[in-house]
This record gives C-alpha cells, sequence and structure tokens, in this order.
C-alpha cells in the first residue's frame, strides 16, 4: 500500500512539472513581411499575423516591438503608450 502511495505523488509531482514547464514557452505573433514579434493585442498589427513560440521568432530574426514590448511582460501585453487612460 505504501509503494503504491508513494507511486501515485511521484505522478502527481511530475504531471506538475510537465504543466509548469510547458507553459514557459511564450507565444509571439508575426507578419509576413514585418522583422518585429509583437503580443497578441498589441495596436501596431491588427492583421495576418501568425503565432509562433519566442524562441523561434528569435530564432528567424525577429526582434521586438518597441510598442507592445513582449520580452518586458511575459505572458501579458504592455500598455500601449498611443492608449491615454484617464
Amino acid at each position: 500500500m505504501k509503494k503504491q502511495s508513494l507511486l501515485t505523488i511521484i505522478f502527481f509531482a511530475l504531471f506538475y512539472i510537465a504543466i509548469n514547464f510547458s507553459s514557459q514557452a511564450q507565444t509571439v505573433y508575426v507578419t509576413e513581411g514585418g522583422k518585429k514579434y509583437h503580443m497578441k493585442n498589441c495596436s501596431v498589427v491588427n492583421t495576418g499575423k501568425k503565432g509562433i513560440e519566442l524562441s523561434e521568432a528569435k530564432k528567424q530574426g525577429y526582434t521586438a516591438c518597441a510598442v507592445c514590448k513582449p520580452d518586458e511582460k511575459k505572458g501579458t501585453a504592455a500598455e500601449d503608450p498611443k492608449k491615454k487612460t484617464k
């Protein structure tokens, strides 16, 4: 019985680690003719964007957008400086 409990705990621990590890990949968005990668809701690019992993975008030579700053905010969009809040 103890062996089964130990195996169950190990299984759930490995499952938890696998889920958290896989969620580390950040999706960014690129366009066919562009040279920058963006967050999903970046105001600079509204159409024709394709989601890829951040590491792949960097491998392909894309650099970060200066407006949405995808490297600064992992998983969330930065404030758009063009939009003013009251």
